[in-house]
């Protein structure tokens, strides 16, 4: 019996309503959440082997002197960045004095 032919059957002993309910249901709770994860997974491994591929024309594109160069700097970048980091955050948390007493109001008389 094919799937058409159970439908109808279906259809003669449920009514339409119901039989287009229980297939509604069916596939927001079986095949949407099955195809999304297929989906999802898919896309993890185009965005993987993108990314891999984009690793691979930059290495091509860098000669080998940039490349250590390029790495340096990179490294010192990021050296400068975490210690204006630090400094500013020690900056913040301690509030010169000078500044404490400005922001105080007069007392009124």
């Amino acid at each position: 019996m094919t799937r058409l032919q159970e439908m109808d059957d279906e259809v003669g002993a449920m009514g339409l309503k119901d039989v287009i309910n229980r297939n509604l249901d069916r596939l927001t709770t079986e095949i949407i959440p099955t195809l999304r994860q297929v989906a999802d997974e898919q896309l993890t491994q185009v965005r993987a082997k993108l990314d891999h591929f984009n690793r691979a024309l930059a290495d091509k594109a860098l000669p080998k002197e940039r490349k250590k160069r390029v790495g340096h700097i990179s490294l010192e970048t990021k050296a400068k960045e975490a210690s204006q980091g630090k400094a500013a955050a020690s900056k913040a948390k301690t509030v010169p004095k000078d500044s404490r007493k400005s922001s105080q109001r007069p007392k009124a008389d």
